[in-house]
Parts: C-alpha cells; sequence; structure tokens
C-alpha cells in the first residue's frame, strides 16, 4: 500500500489481493486517509485483485465515508463484479478517475493542533470564532462555540492525547471535529453523561447530526450544523 496524494484528492495505491486476511490493514490505513477529510479517496488498483469476500466491507467503508467525511470513493482498474452504489464507484484508470473528480469541490477548512490541557478548550472555540467570521457566519457562531468546547473536553479527559481540530464550511453545513490519537474507539456512555459538563449528550441535542469515526491512529469525534446562513 502506497498513498501518492494526500489533499485535495487522495490516491492510495493497493496491490496484491484483497480479502478476508488483508482487510484490517487496509482499513486501518484507508482509515487514516479519510481522518485527513479530502474531497475524495482513489484507490489505484489497476493491480490489485478484489475478491469477493471484501466487497461487503469496501462498499461498508465507501457509504461510511459518505456520511463522514463526506467523501467519494473510486476505485481503479478492472472489477466487473464489485457492487457500487451512489458511495462506491470504479473507474477504468487512474487518468479517468481524476477527470471525474477534478471539479470536487474542497471545502474551506481551518485547522489547529492543541494539547491535551484545559485551556484547549478557550483556543479552540477563539478558532471557531475566527473561521465564522471570516466566512460571514453570525448566527451559529455561539453554538458552535459551545459545540466544539465540548468536543475538545471529551478529548481532553478521555484520550489524553494530541488533538486535531477542524471547523470546516461544505456549501451550507459547518462542521466541527476532534481528533485524538490514542486508540480507536467508540465513545462510551460515560462520555455521553459527562458528570463534569454535559458530555456528548449534548451534541445529539444540538446539532443536526454528529457521529464518530476510527482514525486508523485514533479517533475523530465530529458535529454538523446545516443551513448556515
Amino acid at each position: 500500500m502506497r498513498t501518492r496524494e494526500r489533499l485535495p484528492i487522495t490516491v492510495v495505491s493497493l496491490r496484491g489481493t484483497l480479502e478476508t486476511g488483508t482487510l484490517a490493514c487496509a482499513e486501518r490505513e484507508l482509515r487514516e486517509c479519510l481522518a485527513h477529510m479530502p474531497a475524495a479517496l482513489v484507490i489505484e488498483g489497476s493491480e490489485l485483485t478484489v475478491d469477493p469476500s471484501a466487497h461487503p466491507w469496501l462498499l461498508g467503508l465507501a457509504q461510511s465515508a459518505t456520511r463522514w467525511p463526506g467523501t467519494p470513493v473510486i476505485v481503479t482498474g478492472e472489477h466487473p463484479d464489485m457492487p457500487t452504489d451512489h458511495a462506491l464507484a470504479t473507474c477504468p484508470s487512474l487518468d479517468s478517475a481524476l477527470m471525474v473528480l477534478k471539479a470536487q469541490p474542497f471545502p474551506e477548512r481551518r485547522q489547529l493542533m492543541l494539547p491535551p490541557d484545559p485551556t484547549s478548550c478557550g483556543l479552540a472555540r477563539a478558532l471557531v470564532s475566527d473561521a465564522c467570521a471570516e466566512w460571514g457566519l453570525r448566527r451559529p457562531r455561539r453554538l458552535a462555540q459551545l459545540l466544539i468546547s465540548e468536543l475538545v473536553a471529551n478529548g481532553v479527559m478521555h484520550a489524553g492525547t494530541q488533538l486535531k481540530v477542524t471547523v470546516r464550511k461544505t456549501g451550507d453545513d459547518l462542521e466541527l471535529s476532534v481528533r485524538d490519537h490514542g486508540a480507536a474507539r467508540m465513545p462510551t456512555d460515560r462520555e455521553m453523561e459527562d458528570p463534569h459538563g454535559f458530555g456528548l449528550q449534548l451534541l445529539a441535542a444540538l446539532s443536526d447530526d454528529w457521529g464518530w469515526s476510527a482514525a486508523g491512529r485514533g479517533t475523530v469525534v465530529w458535529t454538523r450544523l446545516r443551513g448556515v446562513p
């Protein structure tokens, strides 16, 4: 496996056979690529054989990527039996895939690396405020600051690693995410109902959509506000 590009379009070259025994390694690396939130993920598979046992996994990966980070997945090469849908497509070559994707929009984003310290909540709020001001967004600013503060506080308390904070504007949506660099994990009930704050239940109550994703090395928790002016 070799990652040839990162942003705006990530190209990953896979060789050999993608089957039950190789899925774990492939998933870890592809999730890592998706954690960078590219405009599209191209799996260059001209020298790849995709065993039928890997079809459901690949389709599931692509479908989850459409929800977050909103990244379409294209596999290149000759794979006539591979199932495709709105999330997973195939192209005969890398050049043809890049031609299809050349007009793919790359959302505006602002990012900041923060230490696992309570003071990082204030720095994250400032990042959100600056981004909203730059993009001319007024209505969601205070709500977005509240949500990013909870996301960072959760990362500080439960991950204890360096945190990557991202603010993205995709069309009329404002998305906030925090990535930690610990073991990939699903948020627990304890995080949902944190006695020291509101916990992640606040995201479910106040955002239009939210979730989490394994990031290869770490976990991303994200929240989305729709229809921002």
